[in-house]
């Protein structure tokens, strides 16, 4: 009798996480197949180390975001916002950002990075889009000063977004 009991709850519980896994995994953001006449645009993410370092599109609906996963965009001419924030864990105060505009056309059925080189004076950084596929740069190599965040940037940074294209 315990035997049938424990099968029938086996039963009862088995069919819900079945539907939980599977609903789990539908709701992921990954897109694999492009919309016709897009493109996809990935942010550069390093937080495996002691620095942690994001360059993102810093402007969602013409209005600041967040890191944000790869999203598709409809090709052509864009001008883009885009932020790069570099800190180091654990410590205190230490993060800096710099914030760039790109004018670029960028097309369809392709997908882009942003991608990024911290001078070694630590001051600068060198900010461009590529090719995810083949490494190619298709914007010009912007230098920007990196500086510690002023305390409310949001309605420069909502300006700024206006301005965009994204």
């Amino acid at each position: 009798m315990n035997m049938e009991i424990l099968k029938k709850n086996i039963k009862i519980f088995a069919m819900p996480l079945a539907s939980f896994a599977l609903l789990g995994c539908s709701a992921l953001p990954i897109e694999t197949a492009l919309e016709d006449n897009h493109f996809r645009l990935e942010n550069f993410k390093r937080d495996n180390t002691d620095n942690f370092e994001h360059v993102y599109l810093m402007c969602a609906n013409q209005k600041p975001a967040s890191f944000i996963h790869p999203k598709q965009h409809l090709s052509g001419q864009h001008s883009l916002w885009v932020k790069a924030e570099l800190k180091r864990r654990n410590i205190d105060f230490s993060e800096r950002v710099a914030v760039v505009n790109f004018n670029v056309n960028l097309e369809a059925d392709k997908s882009y990075m942003l991608n990024r080189e911290v001078m070694k004076d630590s001051e600068k950084i060198a900010l461009w889009i590529q090719e995810t596929d083949t490494g190619v740069g298709v914007s010009e190599v912007i230098i920007a000063d990196l500086a510690h965040p002023k305390a409310n940037e949001y309605f420069h940074e909502l300006k700024q977004c206006r301005t965009g294209s994204v």
